[in-house]
């Protein structure tokens, strides 16, 4: 989803900058941090993005903001909506959007599906109340994320077409 609202080419002037450091023993955030690097900032940093510490410190502030050279490479999604005069919905980040929250139901569905069968094979009404219960909150997010999804409905055209010029 960054990359989609940066683009590619920005990538390499985005910064991950880490907090807490004065918080957590030496050893733990270093581990943490390269466990973060591995996985879930795998895709950033792959993309060109750098990673830095900043230490409660106005130095460290401007090692993080301020000494990095900056390439002049457009931010996507504001040359989509400014440039190119795209609504949200149409630009690859509402696409990419679109796709994860389409993801996101069809999840929700298979986990109310689960729990309904669940709740057909107890016995127990506390266990069953409290089934019923998160089916509820399942039902609820389910209505709220296709309410989003409707809000968006971007045409199977733009989603195509965003495939094909290298969005998600």
């Amino acid at each position: 989803m960054f990359t989609s609202l940066c683009g590619k080419e920005a990538m390499s002037n985005v910064v991950v900058a880490t907090t807490m450091w004065g918080e957590v023993k030496p050893e733990s955030g270093n581990r943490r941090e390269e466990e973060l690097k591995a996985s879930f900032w795998k895709g950033l940093l792959d993309g060109g993005c750098k990673v830095k510490r900043f230490n409660d410190t106005y130095e460290s502030a401007w090692d993080v903001v301020g000494r990095q050279p900056v390439d002049r490479a457009e931010v996507r999604v504001s040359h989509e909506i400014v440039d190119r005069h795209l609504k949200l919905k149409r630009t690859a980040a509402g696409i990419t959007l679109h796709n994860e929250l389409k993801q996101l139901l069809q999840d929700r569905k298979i986990a109310a599906r689960k729990l309904r069968a669940q709740m057909n094979s107890q016995d127990n009404d506390l266990v069953v109340q409290q089934l019923n219960q998160r089916q509820a909150e399942i039902d609820e997010k389910i209505t709220q994320t296709a309410n989003q999804l409707k809000e968006l409905d971007i045409p199977v055209f733009a989603r195509w077409l965003a495939k094909l010029l290298g969005g998600r």
